[in-house]
């Protein structure tokens, strides 16, 4: 039988890579740090004034807003303000990105239906 696993996000630690942006995230749930499967969640903190570019991806995604405010990326430019507790449903191969457009780095905590994040193949639309 599986064990539950309880976590503190403060104990997790950042992670970041310059070729992928200005932005730094957190596996919370992820076979890759703990013993799990089927679903992945992780935290990224995304500074002032950047953004996750408009991408899709295969699965489907859940943004739940941590902290700050946001603007909601969409390919049909009717991009939506999103704030601290909006919880945002992602269908799969959905066009999506997210702004920071608050006054404090913006943190957002995304679920995925994988056993890792590094599953997720991320397709970037060209402008």
């Amino acid at each position: 039988m599986e064990e539950m696993i309880c976590l503190n996000i403060d104990d997790c630690k950042w992670q970041r890579r310059e070729d992928v942006g200005k932005f730094r995230w957190k596996y919370l749930v992820d076979s890759s740090q703990i013993k799990s499967h089927g679903i992945s969640c992780g935290l990224v903190q995304i500074p002032v004034g950047e953004e996750i570019e408009l991408h899709s991806h295969f699965p489907q995604e859940i943004y739940l807003i941590r902290s700050g405010e946001a603007m909601l990326l969409k390919k049909d430019g009717k991009d939506e303000k999103i704030r601290k507790d909006s919880v945002v449903y992602i269908p799969k191969n959905h066009p999506h990105g997210i702004r920071n457009i608050g006054s404090k780095p913006l943190e957002v905590i995304w679920i995925f239906p994988t056993d890792c994040w590094e599953e997720i193949k991320y397709i970037f639309e060209k402008n």
